[in-house]
């Protein structure tokens, strides 16, 4: 049994398609009942639970049933819901703070700190979803930034604590075509300048991300922990300007 959160739409969700495929079952989270509900009819293994990542008997109770399900073994857990705040540092608040953190970093420290005696049976593997936001600073996106570090330090860490029982790992997707990408590349223009700074020179779909998660939640990266996997087309790797491009 896998638990995936935030696994209605996206990342998650093509995390979800992925396990299945390969005959895994998975209990995924949303807060989306009509897509949940929609996702979990259509495949065979899958199951919805219901709830707010961000509210800390919703993630017990989603854990909880895992558990049950799986029969007390956890094979893995991928913390991937999480949310956004763009603004200047200046004039945010510390309700978004809050909200920012509560969703991407103390849901990742409470579904982990809940489903670690099912991994410890099961040998599991956990993969966190972080942000090259993360790893780099994003003008706008302090809060965030913030929060997806946190996420970082916090895999690295129980890589080091429970890394004889369970490998933690996060991977750092970069620009991806997500629900959340779509507010962001309105239009042709905001697309075309947030393209030119990768070299693959595309946004990433989804699925390309969900198979790292995979290759590093299977006994093939068996001996791979407490590393961080950016799958972000090479965004990251440098600068780049558009006057290189024409050259």
């Amino acid at each position: 049994m896998y638990i995936v959160t935030g696994g209605t739409h996206g990342i998650g969700e093509a995390v979800v398609r992925r396990l299945v495929a390969a005959g895994e079952r998975v209990l995924f989270t949303g807060r989306e009942q009509v897509a949940g509900a929609a996702l979990e009819a259509a495949l065979a293994g899958a199951t919805f639970a219901r709830g707010d990542v961000s509210i800390e008997q919703d993630c017990i109770n989603a854990v909880a049933q895992a558990m049950e399900l799986g029969g007390g073994k956890l094979k893995g857990l991928v913390n991937n819901a999480g949310t956004s705040s763009r603004a200047k540092f200046r004039e945010a608040t510390i309700d978004d703070w809050d909200r920012v953190f509560a969703a991407n970093a103390r849901s990742t420290f409470l579904f982990t700190r809940e489903a670690l005696p099912g991994l410890i049976a099961a040998r599991g593997a956990v993969v966190n979803v972080s942000s090259i936001a993360g790893k780099v600073g994003e003008e706008g996106l302090a809060i965030y930034c913030a929060s997806k570090a946190a996420v970082l330090g916090l895999t690295q860490a129980l890589a080091l604590e429970y890394g004889k029982e369970v490998r933690f790992n996060a991977v750092c997707p970069g620009q991806i075509a997500t629900r959340m990408m779509d507010k962001v590349v309105a239009d042709s223009a905001r697309l075309a300048a947030l393209t030119y700074r990768i070299p693959a020179g595309r946004l990433a779909e989804p699925s390309e991300v969900a198979e790292a998660i995979y290759w590093l939640l299977s006994s093939a990266a068996s001996y791979i922990n407490g590393a961080v996997l950016t799958v972000d087309g090479g965004e990251t790797a440098g600068l780049r300007t558009p006057a290189l491009l024409n050259s």
